[in-house]
């Protein structure tokens, strides 16, 4: 996305020949005066300011104060015919990136723009990245191969290269903030900051400081200027995670800022133009929250523009393998596990798994099991979480109902035993190992059961027969 420039001088000729230098590398804005400059600052949000130092009524560097005061973190670049040090030592004590002198070199003052936006974008993303914890999960780490998780990464790539909004919704752990930072780093808006909003973390009485800053004494407390989430997005990608928690008042609030582009700080007067792109995601159904008037269908509507549906990690089994091993590497790597794979009953098991928790919850049972096992070559049946085998299988545990304790634990074992064994087609050895324990121990459990099972008595680990010899015989 083109930058945008602000050129102040009230000389005609330099206006035009910073324009004729800038034109085609940024969106240029021009102005004669310091009170048409701060009204252009006011519709537009720019990424550079080239201001002369000497003007009328108002000079440069009293401008250049009101321009860090109003809208802090603009860089401005100071021009001057004068060869005093005087403005030189003023403009940089008042906040000026850097000074060039009239008659300009055209690639110096080229370089120097550039130089002074590059480092404002960086100054920027690591505010972002200071006001949020670390991300555990990269967006390149989008791991899949299922033709439902492939479509879905189609549609990411499509949307990408538009300015729309975007809804993702998905069930809780699906990646729906991975999927919006892809969108993020295949857009345009890639070298902008990223600004993730967890509407469900923030209470309602900060929220709206939260997003659109504030003055100094707006409220008790507010001792300094604070921005907000719109002014650290900037011309990037604001992501509001869990939209569907957002009260009714500041939804309200919301749907102006996209509908006329433009907000005002929390005890503010100044408007301010806002150019981020705005991408959403819920775990909710909107729509039934919409029928049940919880959310606003104007705003849903706004959001809407482009729907990205995630599925659950249960219809997508072919991932599950994949998944599995890329946590175990990037998860082993840090904590300097030796363990380099799962057995072939592991994944079996794993991949039966209902997951409910989706992705997040594979995660922390790798993080898990490498914690407890991280010093074994493979990860076998008996090394995983319990709860994997209370799931996974096609006979489901009963609910626990009033009745005496030891009949309740029988009846639990005769089911996991049972699960384990029709696992295992039967076999005790295999049917052993995945619940972690001794085939002698699980023949007694059972016959104290009376466990009978297709299969069981006729699929043991007894050798087969031998075939008999053949016995010669001799002819009389």
């Amino acid at each position: 996305m083109m930058k945008s420039m602000l050129i102040v001088d009230d000389d005609r000729g330099s206006r035009e020949s910073l324009r004729q230098t800038f034109f085609h590398l940024y969106q240029i804005h021009l102005a004669d005066s310091a009170a048409k400059a701060l009204g252009q600052m006011a519709e537009q949000a720019m990424d550079v300011v080239l201001l002369d130092v000497m003007m009328p009524e108002k000079d440069g560097v009293t401008l250049l104060k009101e321009i860090n005061d109003l809208y802090p973190g603009i860089p401005c670049i100071m021009v001057s015919a004068s060869p005093s040090v005087r403005p030189v030592v003023e403009s940089m004590k008042a906040g000026a990136c850097d000074f060039v002198l009239k008659p300009f070199d055209v690639n110096e003052i080229r370089r120097s723009v550039a130089r002074v936006i590059e480092t404002n974008s960086l100054r920027r993303r690591v505010e972002v990245l200071q006001t949020e914890v670390a991300r555990d999960y990269p967006a390149a780490d989008l791991i899949g191969r299922s033709p439902i998780f492939l479509k879905v990464l189609e549609s990411v790539q499509q949307a990408a290269a538009s300015n729309a909004t975007v809804l993702i919704q998905g069930e809780s752990g699906t990646g729906k903030e991975l999927i919006a930072r892809r969108l993020h780093m295949e857009s345009p808006r890639a070298d902008e900051p990223f600004v993730p909003v967890h509407c469900s973390a923030l209470p309602e009485t900060l929220m709206e400081s939260e997003l659109f800053g504030h003055e100094k004494g707006s409220f008790t407390g507010a001792d300094s200027r604070r921005l907000g989430r719109f002014d650290l997005a900037g011309s990037g990608t604001l992501f509001f995670d869990e939209i569907g928690e957002l009260s009714l008042p500041m939804q309200v609030k919301l749907l102006r800022v996209i509908q006329e582009r433009e907000y005002m700080r929390l005890g503010g007067t100044q408007v301010i133009r806002t150019h981020a792109r705005i991408i959403s995601a819920t775990s909710r159904i909107l729509e039934d929250e919409v029928q049940q008037h919880r959310f606003r269908d104007d705003l849903f509507y706004r959001l809407n523009v482009i729907p990205i549906i995630l599925p659950p990690l249960r219809k997508r089994p072919d991932d599950i393998p994949l998944l599995l091993r890329h946590f175990l590497k990037t998860l082993g790597r840090s904590m300097n596990c030796i363990t380099r794979d799962f057995s072939q009953e592991a994944l079996h098991i794993l991949c039966r798994y209902s997951w409910p928790g989706n992705i997040r919850e594979l995660r922390n049972i790798v993080e898990r099991t490498l914690v407890l096992h991280g010093k074994k070559d493979v990860i076998q049946p008996g090394h995983l979480p319990e709860i994997i085998f209370h799931q996974a299988e096609v006979l489901p545990i009963q609910k626990v109902t009033l009745a005496p304790l030891e009949a309740s634990v029988a009846a639990y074992e005769r089911a996991l035993i049972l699960n384990a064994l029709r696992l295992s087609n039967g076999i005790q050895t295999q049917a052993a190992r995945l619940l972690g324990t001794t085939r002698r121990i699980l023949g007694y459990k059972i016959k104290q059961l009376d466990i009978r099972s297709p299969g069981i008595a006729d699929q043991e680990d007894t050798d087969p027969p031998s075939p008999q010899a053949p016995t010669a015989s001799i002819s009389p």
